[in-house]
């Protein structure tokens, strides 16, 4: 080797390194942003001073026996109290919510929480025999309980979205001295029903656009009842053919990268948010898929509102609205969100705020005070 090639090589191997130490350092330092502690920043008003009357504070709850973990935000204290229902099981949305629907914030004093085995609540030490459905109602209790104690209200109002309607239809039956009006996004009506027609659909839409790639992993897993990853199976097509999630099939990633905006959330966040989606379902998903509200549940005692995607068939709308037509309750509506699948909070965002302020609120019970 001549002295030059040497020097050539030496210079390449220089440069090299120190191209991949600043790559390195450059990526390190984007997980070390995006794994910084959260916090929930104030609400401030346009001079940027913090509102005399808001609220923001995250907190950690013991609820029977285990630590759950709520955010609560809300220009006005004195504003109704919305508890947050979220889907699943074990998938904790407050990212979302935050990052789409913060306008709630101005009318209503919202609180997210993640449920028992739910994204910042998820602990993987907890007991199998604890993830049950009717412990996570007995959750729903303690929760409506402590707020109406913190707040001082006799009654609050439940937001709840796909698997989270299970749990406030239920809740709302039992309990209606507590609750001020039921508002469900993505409702399930009977969950058998609902699995066979998510899955025609699907498989229907594969045939129809030719795409055999679906048709096959489709026909693989067969017609439902099935497990949880023939369900992941399943969902994946359906995203796929805009009937899932979102009806402009945004992706995972990029969903994942709009929780990543939101100050309270960071990327350790979101690894345990995946994580606690397959621990919840794992144990959760047979004891569930046998459910039927439209056969349980048909008279309440609060208001009750269905907010549904037109394009939705992971919770098919056509079910959740035959069901709205047999439920009766003192006050009921039922408005479709014609540009949405299952998720009409995140997919018309500035409808579903006019639609929580101006139609649902005037007309839920008056909350009182303790």
């Amino acid at each position: 080797m001549t002295r030059s090639t040497g020097a050539t090589a030496w210079k390449a191997a220089k440069y090299g390194g120190i191209g991949l130490l600043i790559t390195l350092s450059l990526f390190l330092s984007v997980v070390g942003w995006l794994s910084l502690p959260t916090k929930a920043p104030p609400i401030t008003g346009t001079s940027g001073a913090i509102l005399a009357n808001s609220i923001a504070e995250e907190e950690r709850v013991m609820i029977n026996g285990l630590s759950q973990w709520t955010l609560t935000r809300g220009h006005n204290r004195d504003a109704p109290i919305l508890l947050v229902l979220h889907g699943g099981p074990g998938a904790g949305e407050f990212a979302w919510f935050r990052a789409y629907n913060s306008e709630l914030e101005r009318t209503f004093v919202v609180v997210h929480w993640d449920q028992r085995g739910a994204g910042k609540s998820f602990d993987p030490a907890t007991p199998a025999n604890t993830m049950t459905f009717e412990n996570i109602v007995q959750d729903v209790d303690a929760m409506v309980d402590h707020l109406r104690t913190k707040f001082g209200r006799e009654r609050i109002a439940i937001l709840a979205h796909s698997w989270g309607t299970l749990l406030g239809t239920t809740y709302i039956a039992r309990h209606p001295e507590k609750i001020s009006g039921y508002i469900g996004a993505g409702q399930i009506a009977d969950m058998r029903a609902n699995e066979a027609a998510s899955y025609d659909f699907t498989l229907s839409e594969a045939h129809r656009l030719s795409n055999k790639a679906a048709i096959d992993a489709l026909t693989g897993i067969g017609r439902p009842p099935y497990g949880v990853e023939a369900t992941l199976v399943q969902r994946k097509w359906l995203t796929h053919f805009g009937g899932g999630i979102t009806h402009d099939g945004r992706s995972v990633a990029q969903l994942a990268w709009t929780a990543l905006s939101v100050p309270e959330f960071n990327l350790l966040d979101l690894i345990a948010l995946a994580r606690s989606a397959l621990f919840s379902m794992d144990h959760l998903w047979s004891e569930i898929g046998s459910l039927n509200l439209d056969q349980t549940y048909t008279r309440f005692e609060v208001p009750v509102f269905f907010l549904l995607g037109r394009f939705d068939h992971q919770t098919p709308s056509s079910l959740a609205a035959a069901y709205f037509e047999v439920l009766q309750a003192p006050d009921k509506a039922l408005i479709y969100f014609e540009a949405s699948a299952h998720s009409p909070p995140w997919e018309e965002p500035a409808r579903f705020a006019e639609i929580m302020t101006r139609t649902v609120k005037p007309r839920l019970l008056p909350d009182g005070e303790k």
